[in-house]
C-alpha cells in the first residue's frame, strides 16, 4: 500500500463519517440545527454544538485530503506530508467549532438589537414564560422572565431588555 492510497482511505473514512453523522448537513444548513429548540445555557450547549464524531470526521477528512494533495503535488517526505495533514486537520477542527458555535447562540444578535418579540407562553408576574425569537432566519423559543407585577398574556409584543444565560428579560411593549 502506498502513502497516497493510505491518505485516500483516511479521507474517504472521514468523509463517510461526516455524511453518516450529519456534519455536512449541518454545515450546509446550520439553522436546521437550532430550529424550534429552547436554547440551553452555554455550559450545556457545548455538547449539542460539537459532538466528538464531528471532531473526528473533520480531522480525518481534512488530514486525508491535505496529505493526499501534498503527496500528489510535491515531493515532500512522508513525515512532512503527515505534518501538513495534521495541521490542516487541527485547523479544520477549530474552523468547524467556530462555525457550529456561532450558529445556535443568539447572544450577539440579541445584544446588538433590542427586538420586539411575541409571547408564546404566558409570562406570570415575576415568573417565567416563553417567547419566540428570529435569529438568522431560524425561529427559536427562549425562556422569558418578566419583572413586572402583572402577567403578560400569550400573543403580547414584548421588548427584550437583557439576556441571562438562556433566559431573556422582557417587558411589555407599548404597542400591543
Amino acid at each position: 500500500m502506498t502513502w497516497g492510497f493510505g491518505y485516500l482511505l483516511i479521507f474517504l473514512g472521514g468523509f463517510t463519517l461526516a455524511m453518516v453523522t450529519g456534519v455536512a448537513r449541518r454545515l450546509l444548513h446550520p439553522c436546521e440545527l437550532c430550529d424550534h429548540v429552547v436554547l440551553p445555557s452555554h455550559e450545556h450547549l457545548h455538547g449539542l454544538r460539537f459532538p466528538a464524531a464531528d471532531l473526528l470526521a473533520s480531522f480525518l477528512t481534512l488530514f486525508g485530503l491535505a496529505s493526499l494533495l501534498v503527496h500528489g503535488l510535491t515531493s515532500f517526505a512522508p513525515i512532512h506530508e503527515i505534518a501538513v495533514g495534521a495541521v490542516a486537520g487541527v485547523v479544520g477542527i477549530f474552523a468547524l467549532r467556530f462555525w457550529l458555535s456561532r450558529v445556535c447562540d443568539p447572544s450577539e444578535q440579541l445584544a446588538n438589537d433590542l427586538q420586539k418579540v411575541r409571547v408564546i407562553r404566558e409570562i406570570p408576574a415575576n415568573g417565567y414564560g416563553q417567547v419566540e425569537v428570529s435569529v438568522e432566519g431560524a425561529q427559536l423559543k427562549l425562556a422569558a422572565r418578566s419583572e413586572e407585577d402583572h402577567p403578560i398574556p400569550e400573543g403580547t409584543l414584548v421588548e427584550i431588555l437583557d439576556r441571562q444565560e438562556s433566559v431573556v428579560i422582557v417587558k411589555a411593549s407599548e404597542e400591543r
